[in-house]
Order: structure tokens, then C-alpha cells, then sequence
């Protein structure tokens, strides 16, 4: 039989399909997941969710898997930075009772709570101090406090590849699989685990689980951190904190210069500091007091244009770095700001250089923002100079003066919107130019 579609039939069918294409979503690709989870990471204030971590590697090994389970708060700490906060119990084997868990994972440090010794504890991150809890490690989430949540993971990764959709405690996640490659000599240090998988929600794009893998043919180990109930938050500084009783004593490792009388400068020493848990440090504490205005630290990068741009081309002069990037939503908003103040100062002694970082393809990064802000000079992928200047919420704006120092550094945020930013730059731009 053949169907004839009349003219009506064939307009009711395409409207049919335009409607359906309408409401599809287009699949990302398992990178294009991990950007946009990077994004939304930093955009958030922070968050607070329930947290269940356990080992599991078969009968063999049952009784010495570590186990842990409470509540996890992730938000920016006014002294550490972006920070992750475990409250709860733990175990080191299954066999073992459960103990209870404070602790705080920083960019440079651990501190943890020892009730027994009653001591509020402060190692290095990376250190094996002794007493150091092997919970600590266990965060496997910890990751999202650094500028890049996944580059451990994917850094010369052998495959990233997109699993299967699969809900994680009622909420649908993108399943990213990840096959990381060998060290040198088929050793992969500390981090010895061959493959990693991250769950990543498909609504709000914020990791749910993540397991890490140890295969080594004859012998599987899988450790799994998995969040349930998470809620968006500005979490409070009580929350991004261990609790520090008035009784426990403060016992840090963490490096500090030393009498400078004694030895070389910069010579550093892990002797411990050993006060109460509340107590401020002297007002002679050797550790140096942050400058009041800030040097800016040394950078460098080059603009798609072939200008070299750091510290001493821009002496005695006053610079903008806007750091940005294709992906980050709020920047959207910011940069015809940005672009109009690059029109309104005309200033020969000012700069203004826009830096996109994290970018996943550079050359349409870099097309589409000369088309649209030919007037803004651009650097792509400089992303060494996030680090440099501890960025961790994009959009940032950075102003130097004529001196080096840092006149002005701030973030969107929750209350504080692109056209306030970009006010608050002018102004302090304007401010820098009329200094002699």
C-alpha cells in the first residue's frame, strides 16, 4: 500500500518534528561533562550533603576495608580557601569499632580532632606525619577544592569515556570512566589506583560518587565516596571548620620560617607549635604577617595578538587581568561589560587583558571572542597564572597598579553581580591611573 501525504499531513508531520527536536537535549561528550561539572563547581557558594565512603576488594580482603559515613560540607574558608569538612565516624577495618571523625581538608593542609589526646591537629597535605587519621585520604571528593576538580584523574589520561546514565540516591548522573595512565617504571606513586569513575548530575552538574579502582588482575579494590541529599549553601565558617574546644591543645607541623638570625632565608622547619586550640598566635609569632596591599606574584603569559606580557612589561603601568573562560556561564554577563571598559578608558598607561583558561578548544575559544571583542586583548589557556593568583571563581577581575601591587581582586558572587564587579574595577582602575 502506498501512503499518499497530502500538503496538510506533511505540515502537521514537520511540526511534529520540530517540536520533539525542540525538547531534546544534545549528548555531551564525556570531557564536555567534566568542563561544564568544572564550571559549575566553582560557580557555587558551597554545599552540604550526607556521605557514606567504603572498600570493598572481595572475601580476601572484607575485613580490612576502611569505612566511613556522616555529613560533608564544601564552601570557601576565610583563612584556607576552598575547603571540604567531614564530620562523622569512621573505621580502618570492619573488624575495627567505629571512632569519631572532625576533620578538614585545605589546599596546603589537614586538620583533624584527636578527642582522645584532645588536640586539634595540623599537618602539611601530603605529609605522613604520625597520628595522621587514614581517613583523610579517604575523601576521595577532595579533589573540588583544587582550580582543576579532575586533573588528577585526566591529566595524560589513556581514555575518558561516557558510561552509562544511572541514578545515584534518586538523582540521574552522567558516569564518566577514566583510565589513568602508569608512572614511570609502571608505578603510579601514592595514588596507586588504575581507573577512576565520577557520577556527575545531569541536572545541577555537581559530582554524586566517585569510585577509585586498584586492578591488578588477580586482585580488585574499589573505593567508593558516594553524597546523597546535597543541597547548594553558603555555608557558614562554623560549618568549614573542625570544632576547637576551649580545652584541647593546638598541635601543628605546617612549615614556618625560622630566626632569620640563625638561619638562610627561606629555610624552612616542620618543628611542631604546640598551643591551645583557641589561642591566637603572639603578637612576636615569627610567622610573617601578609602584607597589608599585596605584591602581585610573578606572571607571564602571551596574547593571541604575539605580545609577551609579565611582571616588568607592566611597570609603571596599570593593568587589568580578566580572568575568564567560553564555558562559565556568568561571563557571559561580564564581558561586553569588560569590553566597554576597555572603549571608556582611553588612558595610554592602562591595559586590559582578558585570560580564558580551561579551554577545551582554543581555537574557537579564541574565534569567537576576537569576532565579538576585537577591542580586548586575549591570552587562551595561560592557566598556570589562575594558580599563581589563587583563582577559584570565574569570572575574576585583577588590578595592579603602577607599582606591582594588587589594587583590586574579586569574584562574582552570590550577591555581588557582574555590573557591581566591573563598577568596582573601573573605579579602582581609575583610582590607580590618577596615582602619581
Amino acid at each position: 500500500m502506498i501512503l499518499t501525504m497530502t500538503p496538510k499531513l506533511i505540515s502537521r508531520v514537520l511540526l511534529v518534528t520540530v517540536a520533539l527536536m525542540s525538547t531534546m537535549t544534545f549528548a555531551q561528550s564525556a570531557e564536555e561533562i567534566l568542563e561544564a561539572s568544572k564550571a559549575a563547581i566553582a560557580e557555587i557558594d558551597g554545599f552540604q550533603a550526607q556521605f557514606r565512603m567504603k572498600g570493598e576488594g572481595g572475601s580476601m580482603f572484607a575485613e580490612t576495608m576502611p569505612s566511613m559515613s556522616g555529613q560533608v560540607f564544601f564552601g570557601t574558608h576565610d583563612e584556607f580557601g576552598r575547603v571540604i569538612h567531614t564530620i562523622g565516624e569512621s573505621k580502618d577495618k570492619q573488624k575495627d569499632p567505629s571512632k569519631p571523625m572532625d576533620q578538614l581538608i585545605a589546599g596546603d593542609r589537614f586538620i583533624w580532632v584527636d578527642r582522645q589526646a584532645k588536640t586539634i591537629n595540623e599537618a602539611p597535605r601530603g605529609s605522613t606525619v604520625r597520628g595522621l587519621p587514614s581517613s583523610l585520604n579517604l575523601v576521595l571528593i577532595s579533589s573540588i577544592i583544587n582550580d582543576d576538580p579532575y586533573a588528577q584523574d585526566t591529566d595524560g589520561a589513556v581514555s575518558i569515556t561516557l558510561g552509562a546514565q544511572e541514578a545515584v540516591a534518586g538523582e540521574m548522573c552522567d558516569q564518566i570512566v577514566i583510565k589513568r595512565p602508569e608512572a614511570k617504571g609502571g608505578r603510579r606513586g601514592a595514588q596507586a589506583y588504575t581507573d577512576a569513575i565520577w557520577w556527575i548530575s545531569t541536572s545541577d552538574k555537581l559530582p554524586r560518587k566517585v569510585h577509585q579502582i586498584t586492578d591488578a588482575g588477580m586482585v580488585k579494590i574499589t573505593l567508593s565516596f558516594e553524597m546523597s541529599n546535597l543541597r547548594i549553601i553558603e555555608a557558614k565558617q562554623d560549618q568549614l571548620d573542625v570544632r576547637r574546644p576551649d580545652d584541647f591543645r593546638f598541635v601543628s607541623t605546617m612549615p614556618k620560617p625560622r630566626d632569620e638570625t640563625q638561619d638562610a632565608p627561606g629555610t624552612l622547619t616542620t618543628e611542631p607549635v604546640d598551643r591551645p586550640a583557641n589561642d591566637q598566635p603572639a603578637q612576636d609569632d615569627d610567622r610573617p604577617s601578609p602584607p597589608t596591599v599585596p605584591n602581585a606574584p610573578s606572571f607571564s603569559f602571551s596574547t593571541v595578538s604575539g605580545d609577551s606580557v609579565d611582571n616588568s612589561t607592566q611597570r609603571g603601568r596599570v593593568t587589568l587581568l580578566y580572568f575568564m573562560g567560553s564555558w562559565c556561564v556568568p561571563c557571559a554577563q561580564t564581558t561586553p561589560l569588560i569590553s566597554a571598559m576597555r572603549d571608556e578608558i582611553s588612558d595610554d598607561a592602562f591595559d586590559l587583558y582578558a585570560l580564558s583558561v580551561r579551554e577545551g578548544n582554543p581555537q574557537n575559544a579564541e574565534r569567537t571572542f576576537v569576532s565579538a571583542h576585537p577591542e580586548v586583548e586575549l591570552s587562551v589557556n595561560p592557566d598556570a597564572i589562575s594558580a599563581e593568583f589563587k583563582i577559584r571563581v570565574y569570572p575574576t577581575i585583577v588590578v595592579i597598579d603602577r607599582d606591582g601591587t594588587i589594587a583590586f581582586q574579586r569574584s562574582i558572587g552570590k550577591n555581588y553581580d557582574a555590573e557591581q564587579l566591573v563598577s568596582e574595577a573601573r573605579d579602582a582602575v581609575n583610582d590607580a591611573l590618577k596615582a602619581s
